[in-house]
């Protein structure tokens, strides 16, 4: 019976979370309360059992590595097509800092590190995977979550985004395409956030796609 009860207290705080998502679907603050919604749910505990078991990532939480922090500036100096100058450039134009997208919590365990990880290389795997910030893009970015990652924020994400536009009548295809195309690189490429992608800000963008197999950028 507890057990019982803890499920569904767990599912009122997904919905919770999803009703909120679905209020302003373009805010981080609404993703960040689903991903909060999902904290220490049974489903959350697969996605970690699926990432530490792969031995980059596994290798990354032993070794307790961390990015040096972020430099937008510093960044923006370096050559132009380098993964660190496009992705100032994408945060800039999104009016975000750095700081917006690290999690201030500390990292206290494995889960806790893989919890960081995701969230820190949100934007560097939009700029990777050239998927654009728009609804769209966000949907094609889960869809890449998901294959990557078997991510619970992103299935909540991709159902919210999809019930979004049916509620306000807008046209499916290019969700879809998105979602399909995300579906296959998440496939197809090796687990992306395993990578210390922040101690090659300057290599070009395309160095990177080419190692991972992302197509590259126009």
């Amino acid at each position: 019976m507890l057990f019982n009860l803890d499920a569904r207290l767990q599912s009122l705080r997904m919905v919770a979370g999803l009703a909120e998502f679905l209020k302003n679907p373009g805010s981080l603050d609404s993703v960040f309360k689903v991903a909060g919604s999902l904290k220490n749910s049974p489903i959350s505990a697969q996605m970690f059992r699926h990432l530490l078991a792969n031995p980059q990532m596994a290798e990354l939480v032993q070794a307790q590595w961390r990015p040096a922090p972020i430099d937008l500036e510093a960044l923006e100096q370096l050559p132009a097509g380098s993964l660190g100058h496009v992705y100032a450039h994408q945060l800039r134009s999104q009016g975000l800092s750095p700081a917006s997208l690290i999690d201030p919590s500390p990292i206290q365990s494995p889960q806790d590190y893989v919890v960081h990880r995701l969230r820190e290389t949100h934007d560097i795997v939009h700029v990777l995977t050239g998927f654009g910030i728009d609804g769209p893009g966000e949907l094609g970015l889960q869809a890449f979550n998901l294959a990557q990652n078997r991510s619970p924020l992103a299935v909540m994400l991709i159902f919210g985004g999809m019930l979004n536009s049916l509620q306000n009548d807008e046209p499916l295809e290019p969700l879809l395409s998105a979602l399909a195309r995300g579906f296959e690189l998440g496939l197809q490429a090796p687990c992306v956030i395993a990578y210390r992608l922040e101690e090659g800000w300057d290599r070009p963008l395309t160095d990177w796609q080419r190692q991972l197999g992302l197509p590259l950028a126009a």
